[in-house]
């Protein structure tokens, strides 16, 4: 079987891939959501890639794989192999990804949502979650339909004469008013308050009473993504005071797979039902699943 026929019969699942050269060291490794979409992208539009990965692809002699459940677990996996075998290329190209937060420093003047890899002060953080994407769109979701700042520098940009923000830079709006919204977005974000799926609500059917469809289906989407990160944040608000963290990963349109994590470490992680990530009492969870001695 050649290296064509090989890259074909890889299945479109989670896992790592490791890049060999002609003498089987490994060269690369690498994780993915589908791993044969994945591998067949460094062969294809050649063109767009950095000179680096021209070079890396041309000394690619086999490819070895190794399944996992979902993504993170890939990311996890990913991140063992490099550690331990330090593959010329990825120490090249240092292309390592890491947990992604949704941040809101409520010591800015006008607060503004960020979506940051990192907490490296005493802002509010929801998360951690793993699709550093899906952050963006709820992140737009909640700036689109409360009008939120956007921009870092106060500058009087276009947006509030598109009639995408409230104005604080044009004084348009009270500090007073202005942190409100913002509580009311934290709230949403903490799935207590439903603010946001109400507006969300509102919107649909106003579009379903036009025959806009499509902008319906749209709004539909949005909902469905604010619930599936308010449910996930649920399960993950009561760990975070005690230096755990939870994680969920999507690995079918009914299950998860739930990690808890320690100190960067995941000491525990089982695939789990949707319907039972939303009634489970977390704190019962940790209690069940982790030492004392760290709780």
């Amino acid at each position: 079987m050649n290296l064509k026929e090989k890259i074909n019969s890889f299945p479109k699942t989670p896992g790592i891939y490791l890049m060999k050269d002609k003498n089987n060291n490994i060269i690369y490794v690498g994780k993915s959501k589908k791993l044969q979409d994945r591998i067949k992208s460094y062969f294809t539009n050649s063109k767009n890639h950095s000179r680096k990965i021209q070079r890396m692809v041309k000394g690619i002699h086999d490819i070895e794989i190794i399944k996992t459940d979902t993504e993170l677990d890939a990311l996890l996996l990913e991140c063992e192999y490099i550690k331990k075998i330090k593959p010329m290329y990825n120490t090249l190209m240092k292309n390592h990804e890491n947990y992604s937060y949704i941040k809101i420093d409520t010591n800015k003047y006008y607060p503004y949502l960020e979506v940051v890899e990192e907490i490296d002060d005493n802002s509010i953080y929801f998360g951690p979650y793993t699709k550093l994407s899906n952050l963006e769109k709820i992140k737009e979701i909640l700036n689109e339909n409360y009008k939120l700042r956007r921009c870092k520098k106060m500058n009087k940009c276009i947006n509030y004469d598109l009639n995408k923000c409230i104005g604080p830079c044009r004084e348009k709006i009270s500090k007073d008013e202005y942190d409100k919204i913002i509580k009311l977005v934290i709230s949403d974000l903490k799935g207590e308050s439903d603010n946001i799926l109400s507006i969300l609500k509102d919107n649909l059917n106003k579009e379903i009473e036009s025959l806009n469809f499509e902008k319906a289906s749209k709004i539909k989407d949005d909902m469905d993504k604010i619930k599936s990160l308010i449910n996930k944040q649920k399960v993950i608000n009561s760990s975070i005071d005690k230096n755990i963290k939870i994680a969920l990963n999507e690995v079918s349109e009914d299950t998860y797979k739930i990690y808890i994590i320690y100190r960067g470490k995941i000491i525990k992680s089982e695939i789990v039902k949707k319907d039972v990530i939303d009634k489970m009492d977390t704190e019962k969870y940790i209690k069940e699943n982790v030492d004392e001695k760290i709780i």
